[in-house]
């Protein structure tokens, strides 16, 4: 079927009067059918989602479309910081480097810096975010009726690449960085080079790797454990569809106590519960890890969705659990599954988020935090942004990172390629063996070594070939 604006969403708009309506009201709302019943039919075009930043884009080319189309409405809950993006558009337009204002990313080719332009000067924008109902309605019979000035201009249909799928064995593909963001770059080329090709329930094909593992290894922030900030630096890069402001608006969503509850941890230490005999789980988590770290005991404290501030900010999340090792806490986090592009940065960034607070409430250091993530997926409608995020941002290969493991030693030694693992003092020899060949050695290494960085296997790799070469072309071996 052709993608075009009718064609993909119209099936998901509540229409209302598209030829001659003069407003449009989009935001994140949920079912939109209730929406409309009370908004008056003559001036209302269509109600529109507002969740993504392929809902943007779509919603964009449909403005277009209807060039009578006077006023846009935001309203809903925003969680995702979608329609601040869209606010800022209006008011900033793109940079000259065609980037959304607030570091949140780029749109697609087709909707540049005129294209947009143009719907700015044309059509006011009314943020109404988080008013009710009948708040809009009673305001969008009060905006002024504007005539039509613009023509109808369809734009090029967006272009849905062919994927490239490499063989693979299909599913355990485990990841390893530092932040959220190089993570969330490493699912994307994970589901976009490998993922099998499915549709998901309302029929759109997606890409789909199966148990895809992330580990994250938090840096060490501040000396200060009670606060355990967020790193200013590096965070919230450009690339991403969403900035700081964004992802704060979404976290207070996500943390706040549940409705049977008391204060999560952003409420504070001081916050309280209106019904004093309701029991906050993360409150009970926290007495519970506090009680095992004074009494040197094993410490292990789960939550699930339904003890979290809002389940529409992890819908698909099974569990969060977190254990204290050696003075740090770390956290494992399984998904059923995850929309890639669109949900996996803001729950993975909220998850990390709440473990760095769960760890300034119990002076600990923050340990790795861990994604198990049963059906990673990546919908079609974001193929063509996925690979030119890729293209521009995915910087491989990394900077060599010290391995936790120790590090290597190889040399040949009298015909044979021997190698030691040493810890990073070079005080203690870990592992040490000698094969016939670098080619055995370096097979020893990677399947008897499964804890070692993809890096350090990388490095191996690359030492073991030059000590092969070296052995065959009888040379001297140096390390490099």
């Amino acid at each position: 079927m052709e993608h075009t604006w009718q064609s993909h969403h119209l099936p998901r708009l509540e229409t209302s009067n598209l030829e001659k309506g003069d407003v449009v009201v989009c935001g994140s709302i949920g079912e939109r059918a209730p929406h409309l019943a009370g908004l008056d039919p003559d001036r209302v075009a269509f109600v529109a989602p507002l969740d993504s930043r392929s809902d943007l884009e779509w919603l964009l080319r449909g403005l277009h479309l209807h060039p009578n189309v006077r006023h846009l409405v935001v309203c809903g809950d925003d969680r995702r910081g979608t329609g601040a993006s869209l606010l800022a558009l209006w008011r900033d337009g793109l940079d000259g480097s065609g980037r959304l204002a607030g570091s949140r990313g780029r749109l697609s080719a087709e909707l540049d810096a005129a294209c947009v332009d143009a719907l700015r000067s044309d059509v006011s924008v009314w943020d109404w975010r988080g008013r009710p109902l009948a708040e809009i309605a009673s305001g969008v019979r009060e905006l002024a009726a504007l005539p039509r000035e613009r023509e109808p201009r369809p734009l090029p249909n967006p272009v849905i690449p062919r994927r490239k799928v490499f063989l693979s064995r299909k599913t355990s593909f485990p990841i390893f960085s530092n932040d959220v963001a190089d993570s969330w770059l490493q699912l994307l080329n994970l589901a976009m080079r490998i993922g099998s090709d499915k549709h998901s329930a309302d029929g759109e094909r997606i890409a789909e790797a199966l148990n895809a593992v992330v580990t994250i290894g938090l840096p060490v922030i501040a000396e200060d454990l009670e606060r355990q900030q967020v790193p200013e630096s590096g965070e919230f890069p450009s690339y991403l569809d969403f900035d700081r402001d964004d992802f704060e608006r979404y976290y207070r969503s996500f943390a706040k106590s549940p409705p049977s509850g008391g204060p999560g941890p952003g409420s504070g230490p001081g916050g309280h519960s209106d019904e004093p005999d309701a029991i906050d789980p993360i409150e009970a988590l926290c007495e519970r890890l506090e009680r095992s770290v004074d009494d040197r005991a094993e410490a292990l404290g789960c939550l699930g969705p339904d003890d979290l501030g809002s389940t529409e900010a992890a819908p698909h999340l099974v569990s969060a659990t977190f254990d204290t090792v050696d003075g740090e806490l770390f956290g494992s986090f399984v998904l059923r599954s995850a929309d890639l592009y669109t949900d996996w940065p803001f729950e993975a960034m909220a998850l990390v988020r709440l473990q760095r607070e769960l760890a300034g409430r119990l002076g600990l250091a923050v340990g790795a935090a861990t994604f198990v993530i049963h059906s990673a997926r990546l919908r079609e409608r974001d193929w063509e942004r996925t690979l030119r995020l890729l293209e521009e941002s995915f910087e491989r290969p990394l900077p060599l990172q010290v391995d936790h493991a120790g590090i290597f030693l190889f040399g040949n030694d009298g015909g044979e390629a021997r190698a030691m693992l040493l810890d990073h003092d070079a005080g203690t020899i870990f592992w040490e063996d000698a094969f016939g060949s670098a080619e055995d050695l370096s097979w020893y290494i990677v399947d008897a070594m499964p804890w070692l960085l993809p890096q350090h296997i990388r490095y191996v790799g690359q030492e073991c070939a030059a000590l092969a070469r070296a052995m065959r072309e009888d040379e001297c071996y140096l390390q490099g």
